[in-house]
């Protein structure tokens, strides 16, 4: 009796028949592996192109708040040194600490 070997499966058949249907489905499990594999990769690239998009339109709405804060520091100052060439001085009191205009906030991680 003859034996068939298979050098994709690495095993001995019977009939050359059995050896082809074998090959033919571990090459299909390596096309489903890799399909797979690509899958996977193709995902976690969209993953991260969706992460850094939403990262890139947060950063955008951080800088346009900023804009925005410094033009108000600005008519504050604008309007506070306004008031002091007309009055002398201004007194501002507060018990809050959020209440003090600032353009960073040194002790938001120590609190």
């Amino acid at each position: 009796m003859i034996k068939v070997y298979s050098d994709k499966t690495r095993k001995y058949y019977d009939t050359l028949e059995e050896a082809t249907a074998a090959e033919s489905e571990a090459i299909e499990a390596e096309n489903r592996k890799k399909m797979e594999i690509e899958k996977k990769q193709q995902e976690e690239k969209e993953r991260r192109e969706k992460l850094a998009a939403e990262r890139k339109a947060r950063a955008a709405e951080v800088e346009e708040t900023r804009k925005v804060m410094v033009e108000a520091q600005k008519k504050y100052k604008e309007a506070l040194e306004a008031f002091c060439k007309d009055y002398g001085s201004y007194h501002y009191t507060t018990s809050s600490f959020d209440d003090i205009p600032t353009l960073f906030n040194f002790f938001q991680n120590i609190f």
